[in-house]
């Protein structure tokens, strides 16, 4: 990490700082007491489930070297375990810090922003830049203040490039993200349907997505999907826009898509790649992160070679064949948008056998909430799917919808739990079936998944 004193910690928090030896080095930071490294400030963060205050004696034990606390007992406030700095909120805390260690490096910055295929372009895209680069890109999904802050720790001297995920459920996020990391690339991958529960309609989300540029520096580019409707004609007169997509207007054009056994083959610039994932969907993700390549000076032979052998983080159209069925795991998270491109990808690479959709509900979608579970349940019936179970009350509407657009009742079952869905699936399926696992982050689909394989495999 970027070398940063325990005084300068609590100047940059405006913190009140409760310490013998201010001028020490701090090591890092953590938020998990169960992982926090010797030398490291553990910052104590209060979640849904848990107060990160009630785990400070645990961090302390595992070698932490002070706290950063919103509240202190008087205890610990006359005999402070380690340095201590107490601020107002400690995510905000965390914020300041992560924007000091960004202004402290100067070096590359790519934010991604956009309402589906941001963790996808995250990962193809370091994955081909780390060919020249030496790249620090996001875990997993970590994209609002907490996983964006913890990423910016670890910036250290031996990176060369940052690669950071954009997202937001509420007005003002990404605009504060924005500000955190002041990057010097923006993507905006597409405005969809998602988080409308917030954000009222697409305008309002295109709004949030593009105050991401606010932040951009000067001579700064942003990289827009030509073909999405509220992209294509952004009002960005004092920045650099490059648009991809297959409308033949666009600086990096589409084109020659066509499905293979294994992927899609495609053409940028009648330049050809090949992306070995499921889904047209994923020609986009490919064909941005081939376009940001290309104007980063990475060489068409380097970016087609890693392009070849990229794979997915988990839980995005993850394949695994379990007692002869195909499982296919999208269950990171959902929306509409999300939601009818996995269905593409069953009906159009798994047709030989039944086809079977486990649908969870799709959160924060506000008023039309029932209108979306409904035309999701249109679209299996349209898609001829086999099976339909379904596991929540929201998720009952997309059975409502299936049903009425057509689907036999009896090849729509309403799950009562995980493990209830998987004993369905026994019943249901054989070898060959292939099951599409849908639903949003906190509905756990991936769950049917693990009570199938504990229950029914030995």
């Amino acid at each position: 990490m970027i070398k940063i004193t325990i005084k300068e910690t609590a100047e940059v928090t405006g913190g009140e700082l409760i310490s013998s030896s201010p001028d020490e080095i701090v090591s890092g930071f953590s938020i998990d007491s169960r992982t926090v490294k010797p030398g490291q400030l553990f910052i104590a963060v209060k979640g849904e489930n848990f107060d990160g205050h009630d785990f400070i004696s645990e961090a302390f034990r595992a070698g932490a070297k002070g706290f950063i606390v919103s509240c202190l007992s008087k205890e610990n406030r006359e005999t402070p375990p380690g340095h201590v700095i107490v601020v107002n909120d400690t995510v905000s805390a965390m914020g300041k810090l992560a924007g000091y260690i960004r202004s402290r490096k100067d070096l590359p910055v790519v934010c991604i922003a956009g309402t589906n295929g941001k963790t996808t372009v995250k990962d193809i895209l370091s994955h081909i830049l780390s060919v020249k680069f030496r790249v620090l890109a996001s875990k997993r999904s970590y994209n609002n203040i907490i996983g964006l802050s913890l990423t910016l720790f670890e910036l250290e001297d031996a990176y060369d490039m940052v690669i950071l995920e954009v997202g937001t459920n509420h007005p003002g996020e990404i605009e504060e993200l924005g500000k955190i990391a002041r990057p010097n690339t923006a993507i905006i991958t597409n405005i969809g349907r998602a988080h409308l529960e917030s954000f009222g309609c697409k305008k309002d989300i295109f709004n949030e997505k593009a105050s991401l540029l606010k932040y951009l520096s000067d001579g700064g580019k942003v990289f827009l999907n030509g073909d999405d409707p509220f992209l294509k004609d952004i009002d960005l007169k004092a920045m650099s826009k490059i648009f991809f997509g297959i409308s033949k207007n666009s600086d990096y054009w589409i084109n020659r898509i066509s499905q293979g056994l294994s992927g899609y083959d495609f053409s940028v610039n009648n330049e050809s790649y090949f992306v070995p994932l499921d889904g047209v969907h994923n020609v986009y993700n490919a064909a941005v992160s081939v376009t940001v390549a290309k104007e980063l000076g990475v060489s068409y032979k380097d970016i087609k070679e890693r392009l070849n052998s990229i794979s997915l983080s988990g839980g995005r159209l993850e394949k695994s064949r379990v007692n002869g069925r195909m499982f296919i795991n999208d269950a990171y998270n959902a929306n509409p948008d999300s939601f009818e491109c996995a269905l593409r990808v069953l009906k159009d690479n798994y047709n030989n056998g039944k086809t079977v959709v486990v649908a969870g509900d799709m959160l924060e979608l506000g008023d039309n909430s029932s209108l979306f579970h409904r035309l999701i349940g249109r679209d299996i019936a349209g898609k001829e799917i086999n099976y339909l179970v379904t596991l929540g009350n929201k998720a009952g509407e997309i059975a409502e919808g299936a049903i009425e657009a057509g689907m036999s009742e009896g090849n729509v079952v309403k799950a009562k739990d995980h493990q209830d869905a998987a004993r369905i699936l026994k019943e249901i399926t054989d070898l060959g079936s292939t099951i599409l696992l849908k639903g949003s982050r906190s509905t756990k689909m991936e769950e049917v998944l693990r009570c199938f394989i504990s229950s029914y495999t030995s």
